[in-house]
């Protein structure tokens, strides 16, 4: 898994570094520029404010698997979507939608819980309904949408909720069982549930092979991304 992140990031570099190309194609990602700010409004408007000694830098679209914010030097934050994002513009705003979650408070190195997910993931399909008329029933992964069904009960009594407890702790996932107990009203084994470690409880022990397959297929995006970029400089 270490190899996978490694070549994850190797390809957020190589999407940085395209972007430097001069005359390459960049209206889509300039359209997530101007739809960024739109998407944190509606989120702070549910959520409460973000954290704005971070600076929100222009979205990328990356070759990579997953999309992420990257935290930058200087507290500066980049938000990565996956080539995915190009196929429809409802796509690209749910994934941006998805991580701007995780940029209302974000902490460097601090593991998400199932209450961050699964509310990213919450925001997200709500978000896309509201934007494009387009109603998201599942994530196709059965743990982001068991993250999601906690979540929802959750909000079902009150969809605030995240703003009263980030107004105790302000950073999602920070917030504890004792906190979920007494300021959302719900019960201890979904607060328990809701504070768990999600990539302790998604990542199952990756096979060799597994590994290996998803190793060499980033290695050859982040190729075939950089091949893009060296034939367009020397033919253009």
């Amino acid at each position: 898994m270490a190899t996978i992140e490694f070549m994850e990031k190797l390809l957020y570099l190589a999407a940085e570094a395209e972007s430097l190309v001069s005359g390459k194609n960049r209206s889509y990602e300039r359209a997530l520029k101007q739809e960024l700010p739109k998407v944190v409004e509606a989120a702070e408007f549910w959520f409460g404010p973000r954290d704005r000694s971070y600076e929100l830098l222009e979205p990328r679209i990356s070759e990579s698997f997953f999309a992420t914010p990257a935290i930058y030097p200087f507290r500066k934050i980049r938000i990565f979507l996956t080539r995915e994002a190009k196929l429809a513009p409802y796509y690209a705003t749910y994934e941006l939608a998805h991580e701007v979650v995780h940029v209302l408070s974000p902490v460097l190195m601090l593991r998400p819980i199932l209450l961050e997910e699964g509310l990213a993931t919450y925001f997200s399909f709500k978000y896309v309904k509201r934007i494009h008329n387009v109603q998201f029933e599942t994530t196709g992964d059965r743990h982001y949408d068991a993250a999601f069904r906690a979540v929802s009960r959750l909000m079902a009594k009150n969809e605030f909720v995240i703003r009263e407890l980030r107004a105790r702790q302000p950073v999602i996932s920070k917030i504890d069982v004792k906190l979920l107990v007494e300021v959302a009203g719900i019960d201890l084994t979904l607060a328990k549930f809701l504070c768990t470690d999600f990539l302790t409880y998604r990542q199952p022990p990756v096979s060799w092979t597994v590994g290996a397959t998803q190793t060499a297929q980033l290695f050859a995006r982040g190729v075939n991304s950089l091949w893009d970029q060296w034939s367009f400089k020397k033919f253009s």
